[in-house]
């Protein structure tokens, strides 16, 4: 006997799972009607009434996923909830990330494996958790991301162990979660990015513009004035190209905030890449980069 929950829209998960066995039922059978005559057209042997009855199958298909979805979104509405905030400003996005975890667990779905609503709790939450990381933590990489909630849990235990003011020992932590200690100093340490438009130093006339950071090897008046204007032409055409990742990689690999320039090793330590994945970020960035800039200065 199965023991009736609320699914997130008022369906209980027993008139839930009835519903989707009705509904992948009719998708089965519309999907091997389709195949047969998917086949007939591939081979030529189509006549005009079942090309007709291909076309009416595939639109039913259609309406058919998008009934699914729309019996299932609950599904997406509490896996976003358990994954996010329900305060944050990307919940949008986190909800359509989730949508897309949907659709590809209604078209992967085999019945026999068990209730769809469990089937498609992975791919749901694969496509959410991307989606959080993309917008709240550019800068780690998916499989850190996966572990942080343990990471930070193990981290709490171990201060509530030891006093708030102890410092983290990464190796204990990483015992705690189950982790390597590189895993724990790049979720913890995950690097961070100010804007680069934002001025250096305190008030008034202490603080330094950004295309100021650099060094200006320029020799003439003539050569500052067109640096300055390529360094505009950066911040407002160039940049704003750019993700979150690739922005952190050129400011670290080109010293962009004025800091020390770091190799692609170092990077990639940061990141959790190799030292080919950092260049190949560098790469795409340059290459976004270069056509801005030409068309703006």
């Amino acid at each position: 006997m199965r023991i009736a929950q609320p699914t997130g829209d008022g369906r209980s998960t027993a008139q839930l799972h009835d519903r989707n066995d009705e509904l992948f039922a009719r998708r089965r059978e519309l999907l091997d009607r389709i195949t047969v005559l998917r086949a007939k057209a591939q081979s030529g042997e189509i006549d005009d009434v079942s090309e007709l009855a291909l076309r009416r199958d595939e639109r039913q298909l259609d309406d058919l996923t998008f009934e699914i979805v729309a019996a299932n979104y609950g599904l997406v509405r509490r896996y976003v909830a358990m994954f996010t905030s329900r305060s944050s400003q990307h919940s949008e996005d986190f909800q359509s990330a989730g949508k897309v975890g949907l659709l590809w667990a209604i078209s992967s779905y085999d019945p026999a494996r068990g209730s769809f609503a469990s089937w498609a709790f992975k791919p749901i939450q694969r496509e959410v958790l991307r989606a959080v990381r993309d917008a709240d933590h550019p800068n780690l990489n998916l499989s850190d991301f996966e572990k942080r909630p343990t990471i930070i849990a193990a981290q709490r235990r171990f201060l509530e162990d030891f006093g708030a003011d102890a410092v983290p020992d990464h190796a204990e932590i990483a015992k705690r979660a189950g982790v390597t200690q590189a895993q724990v100093r790049r979720v913890l340490e995950a690097p961070r990015l100010e804007s680069l438009q934002a001025p250096i130093g305190g008030q008034g006339e202490d603080m330094i513009p950004w295309e100021d950071r650099l060094p200006d090897p320029s020799s003439s008046i003539e050569d500052q004035v067109q640096l300055r204007s390529h360094l505009r032409a950066l911040v407002n055409h160039g940049l704003p190209n750019l993700d979150a990742r690739e922005l952190y990689v050129l400011t670290r690999r080109f010293g962009l905030d004025g800091e020390e320039e770091q190799p692609l090793r170092v990077i990639g330590e940061r990141l959790g890449l190799s030292r080919e994945g950092v260049r190949q970020i560098q790469q795409k960035a340059l290459a976004k980069l270069s056509e801005p800039i030409a068309d703006a200065v």
